[in-house]
């Protein structure tokens, strides 16, 4: 089997960076596996970034992995088909790989890009690190040990700087399990947070946000947000299926001729079409 080389070209640009911070409005930030961050302010604003499609990702390749290696598994070891299936999973890691972190650019761009539009000097960021320590089934421990939050920390913090936005992270445990209005404690289910003794409802990821002000700026209760801002990260396509892993995407992306039909009657109209 012929080795295949890869190259690789880093091109270095300078970011322009910011003269000063935004403004002196204050904010927090909540990662999390389904929805990436969830950011609000102690004036009233909020937004949202999912992270599902990061989630689809890692799933689909989880799958696809688990099909070659039972493939693979038969085979003898460093045999040419063995090998094929090698390179077919390594494929399909580094399209993974690439697909996230541009997904990952591209969240965290729209996270600092409302802090700049809502004039934040200050940047609190949620460390969830105490999430993983806890046993909770191996689905849920597989979906812990997959989220990279680190990385989610990482890009907001470099991505802050050069907003001359000051940025800290800090631990944010009991944030998600507290009510902002009456302080009232209890694990949620689903998305929709509902306190059982004043009857407060609203986004789960959004009362974590919610709570850190206290936590990060020892502020006053901070005014739940009354809207959102919903935001998917862009470039996400879907690509065609393949039975093969190793499949070129220029020959999925080819057309099937589909056989002309004539003489169909429609059950609208009732009249003889011919459709394509």
């Amino acid at each position: 089997m012929n080795t295949v080389k890869i190259y690789q070209l880093h091109v270095g640009l300078e970011a322009p960076q910011a003269d000063e911070a935004p403004g002196t409005v204050q904010a927090t930030v909540d990662l999390g596996e389904i929805h990436l961050a969830a950011v609000t302010t102690n004036t009233g604003k909020a937004m949202i970034v999912t992270g599902r499609g990061i989630r689809s990702i890692k799933r689909q390749r989880t799958k696809q992995l688990g099909k070659i290696a039972k493939k693979q598994s038969r085979c003898k070891k460093y045999s040419r088909r063995w090998k094929r299936l090698q390179y077919a999973k390594n494929k399909q890691c580094r399209r993974a790989e690439r697909r996230i972190r541009d997904l990952r650019h591209k969240a965290t761009r729209k996270v600092i890009d409302f802090c700049v539009e809502q004039q934040v000097g200050p940047l609190f960021i949620g460390n969830p690190h105490g999430v993983r320590n806890e046993n909770k089934g191996r689905h849920h421990n597989q979906r812990m040990a997959l989220w990279e939050y680190g990385k989610d920390i990482d890009y907001l913090t470099h991505k802050s700087q050069a907003a001359h936005i000051m940025s800290f992270t800090g631990s944010e445990r009991g944030t998600s399990s507290r009510c902002p209005r009456c302080g009232h404690k209890h694990k949620p289910k689903g998305r929709n947070w509902v306190c059982r003794k004043c009857q407060f409802s609203g986004h789960r990821d959004l009362v974590g946000s919610v709570n850190m002000h206290q936590l990060a700026y020892g502020s006053d209760q901070v005014r739940f947000p009354r809207s959102f801002t919903y935001l998917r990260p862009s470039g996400l396509v879907a690509r065609p299926s393949s039975s093969r892993a190793d499949t070129p995407q220029r020959c999925l992306s080819k057309k099937l001729a589909q056989p002309r039909t004539s003489g169909m009657v429609s059950s609208e109209t009732g009249q003889t079409s011919d459709v394509a």
